[in-house]
């Protein structure tokens, strides 16, 4: 992956690593904040050029074409994986993917009903705990995330919803 460097005012970058006690990389929060308004406005035309609405319409339809309907996919606990979601593993040095499609894990040819029985066949039958293991990313996103913060973000979610 290639990078720009953008002004990003120190102020505001300090803050941020100050008082998230550095578990906050201002980097990645600024590059997710964008994806996020990305994935928002894809169909306004007062943001974007008829070309770039059209754009965002055409890689839609060619990722259901290859993973299935985006607004459906797999239910792992509190984290909802849509298709096109990409996982990774690393055992014994080596990284494994599997990927989201048409509501099923997904490596090579070999459809698997849940991710945890995607981490034991990739460990070759040990157990696992699965969130220990597991990097995701979504199909917004160009970085993966330890699935084990994602879980836990999604739960405090829950919570203060209720």
């Amino acid at each position: 992956m290639e990078y720009v460097s953008i002004p990003f005012p120190r102020d505001l970058y300090n803050l941020i690593v100050l008082r998230s006690g550095g578990k906050l990389d201002p980097a990645n929060l600024a590059t997710e904040q964008v994806e996020q308004f990305i994935e928002r406005t894809r169909d306004e035309a007062l943001v974007w050029t008829e070309q770039g609405v059209a754009q965002f319409a055409k890689e839609e339809a060619e990722k259901s074409q290859d993973f299935g309907d985006p607004s459906r996919g797999h239910q792992w606990s509190f984290v909802f994986l849509p298709n096109g979601t990409e996982l990774r593993m690393k055992y014994l040095g080596k990284k494994q993917y599997a990927t989201i499609k048409s509501e099923n894990v997904v490596s090579g040819t070999t459809i698997f009903s849940s991710v945890s029985q995607w981490v034991r066949s990739v460990a070759r039958g040990t157990s696992r705990n699965a969130w220990h293991d597991v990097w995701i990313r979504f199909p917004t996103e160009t970085e993966f995330r330890y699935s084990d913060t994602v879980r836990e973000a999604k739960r405090k979610d829950l919570i203060r919803k209720f």
